[in-house]
């Protein structure tokens, strides 16, 4: 299988696991290059994101790394009309619309129910998403600065044709980063070869803190008892919404005022005759 690096602007990067290959622009080969040169020779990487869903964030565990046993949130998006269910109790609730937003346990396995799929009506995926580490954000905004997991119409045509699909979601190194600006939901590809290690390649550019695994596994009875397909079923908390202006109006949390104009729209007009003016200076 080949692997594909996926950016995405606002948080880091994303390895992506997969059977195609390409490589979109010369930012993204800069990053290669960059990759290259923080490689550290002679060193045998343990961890691998090939191994099964769980070692990695067990061995985050058993060294007493940070941020293990907190909530962090994440993020899940898609194409439009993609839903999302979550699993409580050993079993997958309602379906919500994407994207779906909730705190996981850093240090744990989900799994995730995706209906809904424009391309494939009727048909499921069952993804699993491993929290590895947070994002630290500051105290009191954490709601604002969720892991983004991006369901791409790739990876679910790829999983669905039986191909296993698995990103290494990860912040940035600012000292190596590219300085380009772009959307909060551009992503770009750099491309890695088959024998480099996904986890390796990540923690190279930066801080993984999340693997996800699109693949084509299903539960025999969705119905039944699934406590060992769900990975034990961990817990997750609820995000309230971020409000927006107009919301917090209606609630009263804000003044009903009109919006600031930009400082050029008033002074953009030319004077008139009757326009007051500064006494002249002798």
């Amino acid at each position: 299988m080949r692997k594909i690096l996926r950016k995405l602007a606002s948080l880091g990067l994303l390895l992506t696991v997969g059977s195609t290959l390409c490589l979109t622009s010369n930012t993204t080969l800069a990053q290669g290059q960059a990759y290259a040169r923080h490689q550290l020779p002679n060193v045998h990487y343990l961890l691998d994101a090939k191994q099964a869903p769980g070692a990695v964030a067990s061995a985050q565990i058993a060294r007493g790394a940070r941020g293990a046993g907190t909530f962090q949130p994440v993020s899940i998006s898609g194409p439009n009309g993609l839903n999302v269910a979550l699993a409580q109790d050993g079993q997958f609730l309602a379906a919500l619309e994407a994207p779906v937003t909730t705190a996981m346990l850093v240090g744990a396995v989900y799994r995730f129910q995706v209906t809904g799929i424009p391309f494939r009506p009727g048909e499921e995926l069952f993804p699993t998403l491993e929290i590895i580490d947070r994002i630290y954000a500051p105290a009191g905004r954490e709601h604002r600065f969720p892991i983004p997991v991006v369901l791409t119409e790739e990876d679910l045509r790829l999983a669905l044709e039986g191909a296993l699909v698995t990103r290494v979601i990860y912040l940035e190194d600012s000292e190596i980063a590219d300085p380009v600006a772009s959307g909060s939901d551009e992503q770009r590809v750099l491309n890695v070869t088959a024998a480099d290690n996904a986890l390796k390649t990540a923690d190279q550019l930066g801080r993984p803190v999340a693997i996800l695994r699109i693949g084509s596994r299903v539960p025999m009875d969705l119905h039944g008892d699934l406590m060992e397909f769900l990975y034990g079923c961990p817990p997750w908390l609820p995000v309230t919404p971020i409000p927006n202006r107009e919301q917090l109006v209606e609630s009263g949390q804000w003044p009903n005022m009109a919006p600031v104009v930009a400082a050029d729209q008033l002074f953009s007009e030319t004077p008139s005759e009757d326009s007051p003016r500064l006494p002249a200076f002798p």
